[in-house]
């Protein structure tokens, strides 16, 4: 096919500077149907498409061949790029027309560019932290960089703290809770609080009340129970839990620590007797599944010391290392040689439940 100058075009670029080599070169399929684009012998596009751009059009004579795939059809022209106009980075935008079996360019439009070749990357977000100053806030946490720093104030080995939280302290932690950004940060932020000081029941029950979801109650209240400075009065928080579940769960919670401190407080120096401990591994042995033969074995040992050679046979008992690992931590507060401790880890099945219970015993 003859090539044909394209005036229009032509006149468009007059006065292009040759320094610049940023315009914009739009073909589109008035059918819709797809081609491939080759710009003076260069491939534009790989996959044939119905809408093609061209990227840093350059000065001079542009040689433009157009192919329908799965057709014999081609259409060959040139487009003159002078360097007099007064049109610079602009988008001009053509028409491929089939008429009749006989490809056609009309000029459409010239207008301001669509956009960059590689799209600009915008930044990630920043975090946003809901303390807005450095001062200070009470003895809970500090504000540094805008995030909140805890203080470390719980001494898990005498479980006691430097200093007591007041009023104000609460009033700080529940102010933070508001004005986290969502949910899981206020209920992180809640945990930090409560392992990290001491408090009374009164001011955990604000605490706990923060959160909406009762499981999450549930296990708050248990990680603070050991920081309370009040104990005695732990059965108040069930009135934060609104299932019956629930409430019967902390309920036991109480109970078992309770127990635990009982035994602590035995001392034991002397195992029970073989005929006592034949006795109780009997009352043991009468509960039809291993989760009942726990709830029965943790109950007979409040008031009860025992050696390792007798918990060694009660843990016999016993299939799974999860039920092991229950009754022997349990077993642990009343054992009269706990030096001797160490070797019930023999009684775990796998690895990871040994280390564990060596790992508990170290502390």
């Amino acid at each position: 096919m003859v090539q044909k100058i394209k005036v229009l075009f032509y006149l468009l670029f007059c006065g292009l500077s040759v320094q610049s080599q940023n315009n914009t070169l739009v073909i589109f399929s008035e059918s819709g149907n797809p081609f491939f684009l080759s710009i003076n012998d260069d491939l534009i596009n790989k996959d044939a498409q119905s809408n093609v751009k061209v990227f840093n059009f350059g000065i001079g004579w542009n040689h433009i061949l157009i192919k329908i795939p799965n057709k014999e059809q081609t259409f060959k022209d040139s487009i003159l790029l002078s360097n007099k106009s007064k049109f610079i980075n602009k988008e001009f935008t053509y028409v491929l027309n089939d008429k009749e079996g006989r490809l056609a360019l009309q000029f459409k439009s010239v207008s301001e560019q669509s956009g960059p070749k590689v799209p600009p990357i915008p930044e990630a977000p920043k975090e946003t932290v809901p303390l807005v100053d450095n001062s200070i806030y009470g003895n809970l946490y500090q504000a540094v960089n805008n995030k909140p720093v805890f203080y470390k104030n719980f001494d898990s080995e005498t479980s006691t703290c430097k200093v007591a939280l007041s009023d104000k302290d609460i009033k700080y932690a529940l102010t933070l809770f508001k004005k986290a950004n969502d949910t899981e940060a206020a209920y992180r932020y809640l945990n930090q609080i409560i392992e990290l000081n001491c408090y009374n029941v009164l001011q955990l029950k604000e605490l706990l009340e923060s959160t909406p979801i009762d499981m999450d109650r549930l296990n708050s209240a248990k990680k603070a129970y050991t920081h309370l400075s009040d104990q005695q009065n732990a059965h108040t928080l069930l009135v934060i839990f609104k299932y019956p579940t629930m409430k019967e769960s902390y309920t036991s919670f109480i109970k078992e620590q309770e127990n635990i401190l009982k035994q602590k407080n035995m001392n034991c120096k002397e195992p029970m007797s073989n005929s006592d401990f034949e006795t109780l591994l009997s009352k043991i042995r009468k509960a039809p599944y291993e989760n009942e033969k726990l709830i029965v074995s943790k109950k007979l040992l409040v008031d009860v010391c025992l050696s390792s050679t007798q918990a060694k046979k009660m843990c016999e008992l016993f299939t799974h290392d999860r039920e092991k690992m229950e009754l022997l931590k349990s077993v642990y507060n009343v054992l009269t040689d706990k030096n001797n401790a160490s070797i019930l880890a023999d009684e775990f099945q796998f690895k990871e439940a040994k280390e564990d219970y060596l790992k508990y015993i170290s502390k």
